[in-house]
């Protein structure tokens, strides 16, 4: 590596209030391959606006070989992409709550992969190209506050002659197992019996019932609560399993949502009494027992990120607080009306008081918390218990491992790596809606990285997949996930559906017997595919326009064309379902 190169690109640019900038060299050290690099400390950050951190190391030029890689985020819904050095028109994206705190360079001079170790979780990843000028950075928005930790950026150079995306995903692997101490699924499942069942398991979710979405009353109580519909009771669902059952369903685990007092999202944090509609807790018990005689798994949905107050337990000291001491809230309301962000500190409380009397309802499983792994860690500014967002992460992963010793296993809806080890299964890694204009290439960086260490399902679209789905599960290795009345959103500007095409439901017998008979086929499937759950990814490779092939590292190759709508298990034809 050329020094002075380096040396004349290691600079951080400090955009002011005011809209000027200045520019600073940055503190770096270049050891054993890797560059270590930190803003330097400054007494005064009142005027600082944002700080780009080397905004001229990974530039390009339109023509040059080579591309960025850009992992996704959950704030703009996009996904994993390379964007190619090419001819185009100028364009910038600003991607903001990065699901893995890295990025990629490959280039025909420098190649890297860069990992975000200060300000992790305060950032945004800007990629654009302006006048033929390709440009890549980590900003931190600041906004006058001092940093709460010093701002640093690793830039782990990539050997060999042809670094590809491949390359940059095994060396954050690398960076992972060294310290976020990830364990390999194959390792944990020796001293987790239902992880191991979870290996080897379809995942279904059954929705029971649930209240308006958009909601018809924003600050609901016992006087004006709107009422529950029910899609589903316990009773519904025991025959569910004994259809699957009698089916041939081997290994199934099942969670059940809005079984909780008045449905999905009713009243968090209030949990119990367990919906009378829907069967009570007499109902609930006899269909675990039900689900334990069958050898299937059974969990539930709970939730410690978001509070109503509509809640028995409402207390608006728990939400967190933003910097001029008003309450966080969800700008869509949902089931139990306006949804307010609930504070780290409040929720671990709470957990520490609920998780144990649901477990004592006889749940055992990888137990599921909303969206507390696809959601980007929150600051609260409350004077009796603020967090910055690292507290936040760190916070939430000690509820993570409370769920892991009373039910056996932790799972939630996204593939934040904060989560990393805790996590079993992230029902969804990405939303992979509409991706970034910069985008030339989708590829599933996050399990390259993650395949073998946490189970997940590629897409929202994957879940109760259709044909073609199917072949996008095979290629991201992805556990096949089903959802029971899926669609609960009443459709407006800012609710819409975001599952797959396909809905199941179990209400009666013919919808049991018709939806049993395709999880069946693809639980078969499964039965091929599922050690691959416990080895990792050694490559991704695109064959031709139409035709991809993954490598995993017991040998294994699974080739497939979307074309012809196949897919390949070391050559034996297993996709379009017998």
């Amino acid at each position: 590596m050329d020094q002075k190169w380096l040396a004349d690109r290691m600079t951080v640019r400090l955009n002011r209030k005011d809209g000027g900038s200045e520019t600073a060299a940055l503190e770096w050290a270049l050891e054993n391959g890797t560059i270590y690099a930190q803003v330097p400390a400054r007494a005064d950050w009142s005027g600082i606006a944002s700080v780009d951190f080397a905004p001229e190391l990974a530039c390009a030029a339109a023509g040059d070989d080579g591309y960025y890689v850009v992992p996704h985020d959950q704030q703009t819904a996009g996904d994993t992409y390379l964007c190619y050095y090419r001819e185009r028109e100028d364009c910038e994206a600003v991607n903001r709550g990065m699901v893995m705190p890295m990025y990629g360079v490959i280039g025909k001079r420098f190649s890297c992969m860069a990992v975000v170790t200060g300000m992790t979780y305060d950032y945004e990843l800007v990629v654009g190209v302006r006048n033929g000028s390709y440009y890549l950075f980590p900003r931190v928005q600041l906004d006058g506050r001092a940093p709460y930790e010093t701002i640093r950026v690793e830039f782990r150079l990539l050997e060999g002659e042809k670094p590809d995306y491949n390359d940059v995903a095994h060396a954050y692997q690398d960076w992972q197992r060294v310290h976020a101490g990830m364990i390999s699924l194959r390792e944990r499942k020796h001293s987790r019996p239902k992880l191991d069942y979870g290996i080897r398991s379809v995942y279904l979710r059954i929705r029971h019932g649930w209240k308006p979405v958009p909601p018809k009353v924003l600050e609901q109580t016992d006087e004006n609560e709107p009422e529950m519909h029910v899609a589903s009771t316990f009773a519904d669902v025991e025959a569910l399993m004994k259809e699957f059952h009698a089916q041939g369903v081997r290994y199934a685990e099942f969670c059940l949502v809005g079984w909780n007092y008045r449905g999905h999202d009713g009243r968090w944090p209030q949990i119990f009494p367990v919906e009378p509609e829907l069967g009570g807790e007499e109902g609930l018990r006899s269909l675990i027992e039900t689900a334990k005689k069958l050898d299937y798994s059974i969990v539930c949905h709970t939730n410690s990120t978001d509070t109503y107050s509509v809640a028995d337990c409402w207390d608006p000291e728990d939400v967190v607080h933003l910097r001029d001491g008003s309450l966080s809230v969800n700008d869509c309301g949902w089931s139990g009306g306006r949804m307010y962000h609930l504070c780290a500190e409040p929720a671990l409380r709470q957990a520490q008081e609920l998780l144990p009397q649901v477990a004592k309802l006889g749940f055992t499983g990888l137990h599921y918390i909303d969206v507390i792994s696809t959601i980007p860690p929150r600051a609260c500014y409350s004077d009796k218990h603020p967090m910055t967002a690292r507290q936040t992460a760190e916070t939430w992963r000690e509820i993570m491992r409370l769920s892991r010793s009373l039910f056996g296993g932790f799972s939630s809806e996204g593939g934040y790596d904060f989560a990393v080890p805790e996590l079993d299964f992230g029902l969804y890694v990405s939303f992979g809606l509409k991706p970034c204009p910069l985008a030339d290439e989708c590829v599933p960086l996050w399990q390259l990285v993650y395949h073998g260490y946490v189970l997940s399902n590629p897409y929202t679209t994957t879940v109760n997949p259709s044909a073609s789905d199917l072949l996008k599960v095979v290629e991201y290795g992805g556990r096949p996930t089903f959802y029971y009345d899926s669609r609960f959103v009443t459709q407006d500007e800012t609710h819409k559906n975001w599952m797959g095409e396909e809905d199941f439901h179990c209400a009666t017998e013919a919808d049991r017997r018709e939806s049993t008979a395709y999880i069946a086929r693809v639980a078969k499937l499964n039965e091929l595919l599922w050690p691959l759950q416990e080895e990792t990814m050694l490559r991704h490779e695109r064959l031709d326009a139409e035709r991809v092939r993954v490598t995993y590292s017991d040998g294994t190759q699974i080739e497939v064309d979307y074309g012809r709508g196949e897919a390949y298990l070391n050559g034996r034809q297993i996709l379009p379902l017998a």
